[in-house]
């Protein structure tokens, strides 16, 4: 419980950090870009995606869901063409659900149930994705399920 506690707190502080981060970002107005500026733009990127939650029916129902998501990108290779730099994204997502009567008679039927997907896509013309998904279903009403997907997208050989 001290570690879900724990990570909440990491989530709820990036997500407050980014707020911030793009708030601050707000361009003024339109802006033209020479040349130079263009060059240090990139066109090619990782995007990932997750999604998680739970739902429990029960005398005792308990629900948490998490989901974190990061991307990074390196200098090109190659001299003069910064849209075929390689990136690299990673999405996870937990969820963990329990739902349960205990002792109590004449309740409705207990259930717990969790979905967590996750998902990415890279540019460049050596692609590599790894997508794990996993649920456990435990005694006492308990389910908990875990994904996460790890692309990377580089331009080689050209």
């Amino acid at each position: 419980m001290r570690t879900v506690t724990r990570v909440s707190i990491v989530g709820l502080s990036v997500t407050g950090m980014l707020l911030a981060g793009a708030a601050g970002a707000a361009a003024g107005g339109v802006a033209v870009l020479t040349d130079q500026m263009l060059d240090r733009v990139t066109a090619g990127a990782a995007i990932v995606v997750t999604s998680a939650d739970a739902q429990a029916i029960g005398v005792l129902s308990l629900t948490n869901a998490t989901g974190n998501s990061l991307v990074v990108g390196g200098p090109s290779p190659y001299p003069g063409q910064p849209g075929l730099a390689p990136s690299m994204g990673a999405a996870e997502g937990t969820a963990v659900a329990v739902g349960t009567n205990l002792a109590f008679q004449n309740q409705p039927p207990p259930s717990s149930a969790t979905s967590v997907m996750t998902n990415g896509a890279a540019d460049g013309n050596l692609v590599i994705k790894s997508t794990i998904n996993h649920t456990t279903t435990g005694a006492g009403g308990v389910t908990f399920q875990a994904g996460w997907t790890v692309v990377y997208g580089a331009w080689v050989g050209l």
